[in-house]
């Protein structure tokens, strides 16, 4: 009996689809860390802004994938391959909150160590527009402009929304929503032990959140982005890409021939969070937990922990993305290249 017990308690949660239509002009400030995937998922949100009625506020950018400076680099250059320098872009945390970092080997840098593939381009965006503000200043002012109206969409490590609960907390009851790729659901992790990286690599900051945020954290985790491989073989991704509409897909394209060289299937891991934010009607699987991030495991360390055994819908706080409709997605891939 107390067996069954276990069973149901391992087996609760509460799948509650998000609202597929909103009214308004939804606001979004877009959190990233310079990779190749925050590249695909600016592309996203830029591209789809009208269609969507989405207004992309900013671009923050943060450490993860590559340093700061390659980061704001990075989407600088995405940002000129759309002619969409007008949207703004801002410094943000350098480092992770508790230095020093576990030691990283060059080759657990995924996208390189500039984020982009280490490709030499050319040229390089010019960045003196870059205003001096601290993204996390301008987070905060743009939530106080627009209450209730501004989502964030999290693509990397959350040391910046961290900074924004504990620098400005009153400011957190004014946020939309919150949209993070990052976690894991089932311990299935991507660095050398059981985290997902973006956790991993700023686990406090990944934990105050987790703890902190005013709405429900819907979380895009590892586990999705793997079942999602199999839909997206390289052979597909180059065919619609092949003869690229703008240059930053060019861009895109140089970055992942290099990368992708030698890998069958194509892992575009922050697109899938940005392609959620715009179409809420695409998620075919939801479930809402209590979850916490670990701090103190040897191997466990920034692993997103789903406190089963605490099914009291007041305490939920993140709302698992397990499941997003792939022939939706599909099309909205196709579409960018159109």
């Amino acid at each position: 009996m107390l067996h069954l017990v276990g069973l149901l308690l391992l087996t609760y949660a509460v799948a509650v689809p998000l609202p597929c239509s909103e009214k308004g002009i939804r606001r979004v400030i877009i959190d990233q860390d310079g990779g190749g995937d925050d590249g695909w998922a600016l592309l996203m949100m830029l591209m789809n802004e009208k269609k969507y009625n989405v207004v992309v506020e900013a671009i923050t950018c943060t450490h993860g994938n590559t340093d700061l400076e390659n980061s704001v680099t990075n989407a600088a250059r995405i940002l000129e391959g759309l002619g969409r320098r007008d949207v703004p872009l801002y410094r943000g945390a350098s480092e992770r909150l508790i230095t020093p970092a576990p030691r990283r080997d060059v080759n657990r840098y995924f996208w390189g160590v500039d984020g982009f593939g280490d490709v030499q381009f050319q040229s390089k965006p010019d960045l003196g527009n870059v205003p001096d503000e601290h993204a996390v200043v301008k987070m905060h002012e743009l939530i106080r402009k627009y209450p209730r109206q501004i989502s964030i969409l999290c693509l990397g490590p959350l040391t910046n929304l961290a900074m924004l609960f504990k620098m400005f907390p009153s400011v957190k009851s004014e946020i939309a929503g919150i949209y993070i790729l990052g976690g894991n659901r089932n311990g299935v992790g991507n660095t050398d032990f059981a985290a997902e990286f973006n956790f991993f690599t700023d686990p406090e900051a990944a934990n105050i959140v987790m703890n902190n945020a005013p709405v429900i954290l819907n979380i895009v985790p590892w586990e999705t982005v793997l079942d999602l491989e199999t839909i997206f073989p390289m052979e597909w991704r180059n065919s619609v890409f092949k003869e690229p509409k703008n240059k930053a897909i060019e861009v895109l394209n140089q970055v992942e021939e290099v990368i992708y060289a030698n890998i069958s299937n194509w892992q575009p891991c922050d697109m899938y969070a940005a392609a959620v934010l715009l179409n809420n009607c695409m998620i075919a699987d939801a479930k809402r937990y209590k979850a916490d991030v670990e701090l103190a495991g040897k191997v466990t360390r920034g692993m997103m922990a789903i406190l089963y055994h605490d099914n009291d819908e007041k305490d939920f706080n993140v709302n698992v993305i397990d499941g997003i409709e792939e022939d939706t997605l599909r099309q909205m891939v196709e579409d960018l290249n159109r």
